[in-house]
């Protein structure tokens, strides 16, 4: 199984535009990033989820073998990622089971 991983940086799109995003530790089952908005700073723990890579958008054929990683969206906080303004906070929940 091959697994394109999230970046180490990057710049968000659609409700994150413009926010920075930089990862600071990774596990097998998590990351933690800090995201700048250009205002303030905060942490986003966030589950490593991934969805097979489309083949053929026409016809809606999915790899079975290659897989890419995708950030989740705002309304799945909660259960999939979870957000800190406090960085020890974060590296707490980053760190739990």
């Amino acid at each position: 199984m091959n697994i394109q991983e999230l970046p180490i940086t990057f710049t968000g799109t659609g409700e994150v535009k413009g926010f920075k995003f930089m990862r600071m530790m990774s596990s097998d089952n998590w990351y933690l990033y800090q995201i700048n908005n250009g205002i303030s700073t905060h942490f986003e723990v966030i589950k490593r989820l991934k969805s097979p890579v489309c083949i053929d958008f026409k016809t809606h054929v999915f790899s079975e073998t290659d897989f890419k990683e995708y950030y989740p969206k705002a309304n799945s906080f909660g259960v999939n990622g979870y957000s800190f303004y406090n960085k020890d906070q974060a590296i707490d929940k980053f760190k739990s089971p």
